[in-house]
């Protein structure tokens, strides 16, 4: 995990510069930066930031105490995947801590994932913990190995929303990558067969082509929540709105104007014949976030749509 926090602080453009203390009764220190935007700190000011590995027991009393013995002067941003109360920390002239515990470490690390900030995370060979749904529909929903690119900016939505500081937590959306095969009919009776992948966001009730640059390189380990509106299509009920995404409309023949001698070129239908159209699908995820604003209940936020809906 050390590896991962430290990609995330450089995609962060927060630099690490090397520090004589490595390890203190648990905590250990990564490097000093010099600024840290997520504390919104001095800039003038030094940070000495710390990661505490994962354990099944919160940080004790009795282990911050030997941290603060031993920890240097100064400022200290302590990255904690084991559940750690702030308050353990007392006041101090000498020592100023922030910390964040596993479930904001979670959120921070989530986003830049979904972000795409986070590239050699998502390209790691390291053995990833499984994710979690929400809904037993759902070892299909454990194959999962695509995820769309969020095309929402968290930071400017929240505060296009007046939002801002707002808790936010990274999730995936369940959705449906459907492989359609049929013929194509064209203008004259031709036959053509053809191959389409089509994108079913029940979230939205819609439907989309599958463009595969839109897909992130690998999906991300988050929670999956399914959709409580349920699927639109079958296999033996896809409905017109999914098919006539195959439809195409290509350039015909040139035809000449005799009067003028000008050529122009048509352009023509090609449509799906829906008899012919037979669709297998697999699961597909988009990023979203529940978003936890001060005063009021949560809500999930599309990542792809930016369309705010409710969570059952």
């Amino acid at each position: 995990m050390n590896g991962t926090v430290r990609d995330l602080l450089a995609a962060r453009g927060i630099a690490l510069s090397p520090t004589d203390f490595t390890g203190i009764h648990g905590f250990n220190c990564i490097g000093i930066a010099e600024r840290v935007p997520e504390l919104n700190q001095d800039s003038s000011s030094q940070v000495f930031v710390w990661h505490v590995g994962d354990d099944l027991f919160p940080v004790t009393a009795s282990e911050v105490e030997r941290w603060m013995v031993d920890a240097p002067s100064g400022k200290h941003w302590i990255l904690s995947e084991r559940d750690f109360d702030p308050s353990l920390i007392p006041d101090s002239q000498s020592i100023k801590a922030v910390v964040w515990g596993p479930n904001r470490m979670a959120s921070w690390i989530g986003e830049s994932v979904l972000s795409g900030e986070l590239g050699t995370f998502l390209n790691s060979d390291e053995e990833q913990e499984p994710p979690t749904y929400d809904s037993v529909e759902n070892s299909e929903l454990a194959q999962s190995q695509l995820t769309l690119r969020p095309l929402v900016e968290l930071s400017s939505w929240l505060e296009n929303r007046g939002w801002e500081g707002a808790r936010t937590s990274p999730v995936l959306l369940s959705c449906r990558l459907w492989d359609v095969m049929g013929n194509l009919i064209g203008p004259d009776g031709q036959t053509e067969s053809g191959n389409w992948q089509i994108i079913e966001d029940p979230w939205a009730s819609s439907f989309h082509l599958h463009k595969t640059e839109q897909a992130l390189e690998k999906s991300p380990s988050l929670r999956v929540i399914s959709s409580p509106s349920g699927w639109i299509a079958g296999k033996d009920r896809m409905p017109e709105e999914m098919l006539k995404l195959a439809d195409q409309r290509r350039q015909g023949n040139p035809e000449t104007n005799d009067d003028d001698d000008v050529s122009s070129i048509m352009l023509e239908w090609w449509r799906l014949d829906h008899s012919s159209a037979k669709g297998e699908y697999s699961q597909l995820t988009i990023p979203g976030w529940i978003v936890y604003p001060d005063g009021g209940e949560s809500r999930l936020l599309h990542g792809r749509n930016g369309r705010v809906y409710e969570i059952e």
